[in-house]
């Protein structure tokens, strides 16, 4: 008496192998759904080759300036013939963008967030550099106050001549044009936190501060915690406290803060887990900034970004190396050219052709008290004392800006 191996759904057992056969129904079956989900995948790759589209390199921009002849009104475009022509020429790899970042105060229209990105995609190694906004800049005009690097894209009129300006001066401080903007609104920081489900970071003390005229309330508890998206805003915005405590180091205390931050932010959206969020923080990001990146642009970096294995180690987040300065009444800060030139060339720069001083506007304040820049001319000035800066790194001072009026009273901006 033969024993025989029951039938199961979808086949038969062969009796020499025990192996189970398919019927030709369940292998058609399998056919199709193969064939279905290979429709499905290519039509995803279609989709994401449609969407995700890497950015085109711009040409190499001319040693543009705003600097004005005496006669001229402020804002005015002009030449500056004693700066060299910026760095140019073979990249240090294949995929190597700079952008510049910044975020404009609806109120004030001043700049008080500048940040210059340097990422070298092929290498995944980022470096992001903040620019204080009380550093000094070549411009011609009225006050010193407006002379600051935050007041560039105010005072030529902000919109495309604005961020033109805007680019146009931190050339001056790196010795070569950053590739592209992307100007930001404050309401991004929150949603993209909000996208991503919060985000634990330590702040660093209590947080008090309140600004009726800009509608602005800072209210925050010290201590490691998870961030709403309205938490984060706060954070970030603050640089001191109702009664004056906290505020020590201003505008640089603000921008460790900033660091920090952006830091923890970042190691939390470079998760695997945020791969099917891709879409929606690109969107986030396209619908809240200006930029001459497209969404397809910033789809490709964000991709590149976690898909590409980013990490928080690899992306140095650093400060502009600065002197603190004080001319007119003013407190300004100024550029320390020698760390600042070996920063641009090791971690900034995407040129295999380094930066020297001769391509570089850098102001400060002469020995005698004087404004001086790093060209040997000072915007404004009725005459200037010495040449162009050498590759050497010397600095020809200039006579002081016979323009400069008392500041008018600073705003209260956290």
């Amino acid at each position: 008496m033969g024993f025989h191996l029951p039938e199961k759904k979808g086949g038969k057992r062969s009796q020499s192998t025990g192996k189970r056969i398919l019927s030709p129904r369940v292998k058609l079956a399998l056919l199709i759904a193969a064939a279905v989900l290979m429709v499905l995948l290519a039509a995803v790759c279609v989709m994401y080759f449609r969407m995700v589209r890497k950015p085109v390199l711009p040409s190499a921009k001319p040693a543009a300036s705003h600097s004005l002849s005496p006669e001229g009104e402020e804002g005015e475009l002009g030449g500056r013939p004693d700066v060299q022509s910026k760095v140019s020429g073979t990249r240090k790899s294949e995929d190597y963008f700079t952008i510049l970042v910044f975020g404009s105060d609806e109120s004030s229209g001043l700049t008080d967030t500048m940040m210059l990105v340097s990422y070298d995609v092929t290498n995944q190694k980022a470096t992001v550099m903040s620019i204080p906004r009380d550093t000094l800049s070549n411009v011609n005009a009225k006050s010193l106050v407006s002379r600051k690097m935050n007041a560039v894209y105010k005072v030529y009129g902000g919109g495309e001549e604005g961020v033109e300006a805007l680019r146009t001066e931190v050339s001056e401080l790196v010795g070569f044009w950053p590739d592209y903007y992307i100007m930001i609104d404050w309401e991004l920081v929150g949603q993209m936190v909000d996208a991503i489900g919060g985000v634990w970071f330590d702040v660093p003390r209590q947080m008090d501060y309140d600004d009726p005229t800009q509608d602005l309330h800072i209210h925050q508890q010290a201590g490691y915690r998870l961030l709403s998206g309205d938490d984060a805003m706060q954070v970030v915005r603050w640089r001191k406290n109702n009664d004056g405590s906290g505020g020590a180091n201003g505008d640089i205390g603000r921008l460790e803060i900033q660091h920090d931050f952006l830091s923890a932010v970042l190691d939390q959206t470079l998760q695997l887990k945020n791969v099917t969020k891709i879409n929606e923080l690109s969107k986030l990001f396209g619908d809240n900034v200006e930029s001459d990146l497209s969404f397809e642009n910033l789809l490709w970096f964000a991709t590149q970004a976690i898909m590409g294995g980013l990490k928080t180690e690899d992306v140095e987040f650093t400060t502009m190396p600065f002197e603190y300065g004080y001319y007119g009444g003013v407190s300004f800060v100024y550029p320390d050219e020698d760390e600042l030139i070996a920063m641009i060339n090791q971690s900034l720069n995407p040129f295999e052709q380094e930066v020297t001083i001769d391509q570089l506007d850098l102001m400060s304040v002469g020995a005698d008290g004087s404004l001086r820049s790093s060209s040997g001319r000072v915007a404004g000035s009725a005459a200037s004392s010495g040449t162009s800066g050498s590759s050497s790194g010397g600095s020809a001072s200039a006579a002081p800006v016979p323009t400069l009026t008392p500041a008018p009273a600073a705003t209260k901006t956290p």
